[in-house]
């Protein structure tokens, strides 16, 4: 038996045994609990998804971008649709494959955001190769299958954590802690947060103190702003907190 069978690693495109062991100790997934999410990784062809958290595996029967959706909502984090937005328009983290943000934690799709993994950059211990298996151990010991190599992989989590060191900037919950993005993140002594480090979008912030809070406000505002003017009878203003 070679290394690459040897290795139990979760496949979000193929079912195993690995699966059955999760599913088997997975309790339901709580929006309103808090969690911080290490990675949500949508369960191969069949509904729902394994949501992996410092306090254990969660099951949910929502698709991974529907889970962000109401942990959101929940928290009264940001709306993933509008902060996204704010994010393209600013320009400097990237067009497509927006990271998922809160003032804790952040989350970044490997792929297209609306059937993926999703991953938080700090937590992944590093991303390795055996044989034609590209895969990234998380610093809890879980190892997932990776549709990408590891450059693709470091690049989406540096804009995820330099967007995260961002909101973090602007957030009363974290106290002034430097001059540089990196000051604002937990980077853990490993092969891969070692290299996130290094990244040149946590050497300097890209925008100013408070712009990414400000530009979201406005946003928000005149995302629902434009619902209360053109349907003020379908308004949904369970949203508006």
């Amino acid at each position: 038996m070679n290394e690459e069978n040897q290795l139990e690693v979760l496949d979000d495109r193929k079912w195993s045994q690995l699966w059955e062991r999760y599913l088997a100790e997975a309790i339901a997934f709580d929006p309103l609990e808090k969690h911080e999410i290490n990675c949500i990784v949508p369960l191969p062809d069949r509904k729902g998804v394994l949501v992996f958290t410092e306090k254990g595996c969660f099951y949910n029967t929502q698709s991974a971008l529907n889970t962000l959706r109401h942990f959101a909502f929940a928290h009264c984090f940001p709306d993933y649709s509008i902060f996204s937005s704010v994010l393209k328009d600013i320009g400097s983290f990237g067009k497509y494959k927006s990271p998922w943000v809160c003032p804790f934690f952040a989350l970044f799709p490997l792929e297209g955001v609306r059937h993926t993994v999703w991953i938080n950059p700090l937590k992944i211990r590093d991303v390795s190769t055996s044989g034609l298996l590209i895969y990234a151990e998380m610093v809890d010991g879980l190892m997932l299958n990776v549709p990408i190599q590891r450059y693709a992989i470091l690049l989406r989590a540096e804009i995820a954590c330099a967007v995260l060191a961002s909101v973090r900037q602007d957030s009363f919950y974290h106290p002034t802690l430097g001059g540089a993005p990196k000051d604002y993140l937990k980077l853990y002594r490993t092969p891969f947060g070692n290299s996130l480090r290094k990244r040149p979008m946590l050497q300097q912030f890209t925008t100013k103190a408070g712009e990414v809070n400000r530009r979201y406000q406005r946003a928000r505002f005149l995302h629902y702003y434009d619902d209360l003017i053109d349907d003020p009878e379908n308004m949904s203003w369970e949203s508006w907190n």
